[in-house]
């Protein structure tokens, strides 16, 4: 049983997210917070599994929020939800220690097992927010140093097939299906693409991928 707060001081928007929980049996929402403060309090009392947070909730600070829950002797995983895709505001909460990065019209069905996937040390980000990424970072002015290539080139056809795929936002059970593998096979690839490319997480393979040209734009599509 996983248990949850969820933070937001819109109420459509908790009492959507509480309706759409209701359905998992192995969730469980235990608290609610609609500011900051409150919020820090009730995750210190509750001890929740995962804050799903309202990125509107903290606006510009959302970066210092999601640092000092990461900072609690038991810090939740903490999944944003966000009207827009905002690239710099992600790659910022990435650095803070967010779990996961969605849009708030996500299909209603996918959400526990997003919850789900956090928790298990799988950053969740819609496949939308990448495209986001892609085209709005400045990565036409980007010149990949030496040490970058090389690492760009040690990473195996195979490896770059499930990267591809993993931009495109597929899951690992997608992957497997695609490239006819099981998902064991899938999480060791990514594992060698992380190790590899040196970096900690899907989120930023994928962009390390897009800075050194590894994946282009078009290749997002599809």
């Amino acid at each position: 049983m996983l248990n949850l707060v969820i933070a937001t001081s819109r109420t459509l928007v908790r009492e959507g997210l509480q309706r759409i929980l209701e359905g998992a049996p192995d969730l469980r929402v235990v608290g609610h917070a609609m500011a900051a403060e409150p919020l820090l309090e009730r995750v210190r009392e509750l001890r929740p599994d995962v804050v799903l947070l309202d990125l509107n909730l903290a606006g510009e600070h959302a970066h210092d929020l999601v640092s000092r829950l990461a900072r609690l002797p038991h810090p939740p995983v903490v999944v944003g939800i966000t009207d827009r895709a905002d690239p710099q505001a992600l790659l910022s909460l990435v650095q803070a220690g967010i779990g996961g990065y969605l849009l708030a019209n996500r299909e209603a069905a996918g959400l526990p097992d997003a919850i789900r996937a956090c928790t298990a040390g799988v950053f969740v980000i819609d496949a939308e927010v990448v495209c986001e990424l892609a085209t709005d970072l400045p990565l036409h002015r980007y010149v990949p140093g030496p040490e970058e290539l090389e690492r760009a080139k040690s990473l195996s056809e195979r490896e770059l097939e499930v990267l591809s795929r993993i931009a495109r936002g597929r899951t690992t059970a997608q992957v497997a299906e695609e490239l006819f593998i099981s998902p064991k096979t899938v999480r060791n690839h990514l594992s060698h693409i992380m190790q590899k490319l040196g970096v900690r997480d899907r989120t930023q393979a994928v962009l390390f991928a897009l800075r050194v040209g590894l994946i282009r734009r078009d290749d997002l599509v599809g």
